[in-house]
């Protein structure tokens, strides 16, 4: 059985060999053991805790329960730019007129913004090719999470979506901006963010608006794309009710989206159940169905049927998944 829960420390190995699998370009799924485990311990204690914190972050994993192992990853981050600014840029048109020659030209300016600080963000989605399928559960996941406990989320959430990078590891946004004000290769700087280090962007990013046309064509047509891998997560997003703002990331030009968490679909569709159990009876629904508890969330992607009143039949694997008893509440997206 597949079931979502929060991260713990003996995930490590997994994780590991997942980031390795996601490849260059995904900040939020770093190859490095020290970054991980930071995360891994950062989301333990905002799990655990009871009060809502800037620097909350819920990591969640996607364990194959017979195999005892970690095959997807997702997350949250409570608040962008709690300890260091979260840079991007918008893109913003711009039109000049000559009177003397009655000519109007107009231009895209890519503007440095901070416009997205104080979101919440989700982020750090990847499953194992050999699992392929199992990605729109897992990221729908985080909004039973959101849902379910509201004040310790902003009440915006952004996603990014990896831009054009490819096989050699090569950025043509990267390479028309970037690599001319840090001097370092795109792997590098996305290395340096990976492992939580943004501070260099501040020391280097030029301040001034940047005209796209000066840049190459490739790097143009980079602006606001997702890589071949990110088409249907923009898709699921856009489903979802998030929207894309004309607002990129500063390496890759990825586009960056946004939406008010209370008006996602996933969110609007919870609703609140009592578990009960019946053998006898037919479970001839599927959904994602997940426990109340914080410092135990989990979640499972459950047959079930309506039984009396506000009662779900759940079959008894889903109870000893979701670790809940006949009675207790629980919360499902309601389709």
């Amino acid at each position: 059985m597949l079931i979502i829960r929060q991260v713990e420390v003996s995930d490590l190995e997994d994780l590991l060999a997942l980031a390795n699998k996601a490849g260059k370009g995904m900040t939020s799924l770093p190859t490095s053991e020290e970054a991980l485990s930071k995360k891994i311990n950062n989301s333990r204690e905002s799990f655990s805790s009871t009060k809502s914190h800037k620097d909350d972050f819920f990591f969640l994993a996607l364990e194959d329960t017979q195999k005892g192992k970690v095959i997807g990853t997702a997350s949250v981050h409570a608040r962008t730019g709690s300890r260091q600014a979260f840079y991007a840029y918008r893109v913003m048109p711009v039109t000049h007129y000559s009177h003397s020659l009655e000519k109007q030209v107009r231009a895209e300016l890519l503007h440095l913004t901070n416009d997205y600080t104080d979101h919440s963000e989700v982020g750090s989605l990847f499953v194992d090719p050999d699992y392929r399928g199992n990605g729109r559960w897992l990221a729908t996941s985080r909004y039973l999470l959101m849902g379910q406990f509201p004040e310790r989320f902003a009440k915006h959430v952004i996603a990014e979506l990896r831009g054009i990078v490819d096989e050699d590891g090569i950025s043509p946004f990267w390479e028309s901006i970037g690599r001319n004000f840090f001097h370092m290769e795109y792997g590098e700087a996305d290395a340096l963010c990976g492992t939580g280090s943004n501070q260099f962007i501040t020391e280097l990013m030029p301040k001034h608006p940047i005209y796209t046309c000066f840049l190459s064509q490739d790097a143009q047509s980079a602006i606001g794309t997702p890589n071949k891998d990110s088409k249907r997560a923009m898709e699921f997003l856009q489903d979802e009710g998030y929207d894309y703002e004309n607002v990129v990331d500063i390496f890759d030009g990825g586009p960056i989206m946004r939406a008010k968490i209370k008006n996602i679909k996933s969110v609007r569709s919870i609703a609140t159940h009592t578990a009960i159990t019946n053998p006898n009876a037919s479970l001839t629904d599927e959904t994602l169905i997940a426990n109340t508890t914080l410092n135990n969330f989990r979640v499972v992607k459950s047959q079930f049927t309506h039984g009396d009143s506000n009662d779900v039949i759940l079959p008894q694997e889903s109870f000893e998944a979701l670790q809940i008893k006949p009675g207790d509440t629980i919360r499902l997206i309601q389709e």
